[in-house]
């Protein structure tokens, strides 16, 4: 007996669906920031850090299937997350802008937003106003908060560039002063052996707060009551903040083995850091624990 065509049809499809890997779900596609450790970094084509332990922490009791990877510049993962082609950052600060695309969990981590210049070309800097007239610099896609960027915006000289170009350009007095979040302004200054020359002002011009991040087109928002919740518990456990000593360890392990991938002058570079080094404790731990243990006042942006 012949069947009817629309059954075929309809088997065809069912068919197809069971087969083709285009009828399964799409796995989560969790990114972040290459160039951000020891909160984020790309190891090798991997995206490790803070930021992407905390995903997949949260993320595997949850039974959904993802995958954590680069995918191109802070930029380029902005804008992708934007058209919703990545469902998760796993850190990025939160703005009006980025609301308007990315829903934000629970904040994580705090990040004070530090004010670095050139040892020896330091100038008195207690509020932002003390910032006008000099030349500034910052890393490219970084935002630190609506009210510091919109203060950036009308009243102070930035340039935006990558951080190793941030650095140069506080050595060669192109610049006055680097505005850099905390945890990179310690990693990128030991990475490009110059912690011997800079200062970190006394004050953190703003603080800012870590969150996950969803696309709000992505299928997968419903997840973020639960990992809000999971964020809470490993907060109040000081889970977090033992990480971000772990993942600047991990980190370190891996710098000293590429040390002299990194450095340009290699000579003179390493002996000025050996002799910073010597019989002192790490100094990204010191500054970390400067900023982040005590209570540092930030600075008066009222005035804006």
């Amino acid at each position: 007996m012949p069947y009817p065509r629309s059954l075929v049809i309809l088997c065809c499809a069912l068919f197809l669906l069971a087969v083709s890997p285009a009828g399964a779900a799409e796995p989560m596609l969790v990114s972040g920031n290459p160039e951000a450790p020891p909160i984020a970094w790309d190891k090798g084509g991997k995206l490790v850090g803070i930021g992407p332990w905390l995903a997949e922490t949260t993320l595997q009791p949850l039974g959904v299937p993802f995958v954590i990877r680069p995918a191109g510049t802070w930029a380029e993962v902005q804008a992708r997350a934007k058209t919703g082609a990545i469902d998760l950052i796993v850190s990025a600060y939160r703005n009006r802008e980025r609301a308007a695309y990315l829903e934000f969990s629970e904040p994580y981590l705090e990040s004070p937003v530090v004010i670095v210049t050139k040892k020896g070309n330091t100038f008195a800097c207690n509020c932002w106003t003390d910032l006008i007239g000099k030349k500034g610099v910052a890393h490219s896609g970084e935002s630190f908060g609506d009210k510091f960027d919109g203060y950036i915006r009308a009243k102070l000289d930035v340039t935006y560039t990558t951080y190793e170009r941030a650095f140069e350009m506080l050595g060669e007095d192109t610049a006055d002063y680097l505005i850099i979040d905390l945890y990179p302004a310690i990693i990128y200054s030991k990475l490009l052996q110059v912690e011997d020359r800079i200062r970190f002002m006394d004050k953190p011009a703003t603080v800012q707060y870590f969150h996950m991040a969803f696309a709000r087109t992505s299928p997968y928002r419903d997840l973020l009551p639960e990992i809000n919740r999971r964020i809470v518990e490993m907060k109040k456990a000081g889970t977090i903040k033992k990480m971000v000593m772990a993942q600047y360890t991990d980190w370190k392990k891996t710098f000293d083995q590429r040390r002299r991938f990194y450095s340009r002058s290699q000579v003179k570079a390493e002996q000025a850091q050996q002799q910073f080094d010597a019989g002192a404790r790490d100094r990204g731990l010191d500054t970390m624990a400067r900023f982040i243990e005590r209570d540092i006042p930030y600075m008066d942006g009222a005035s804006f």
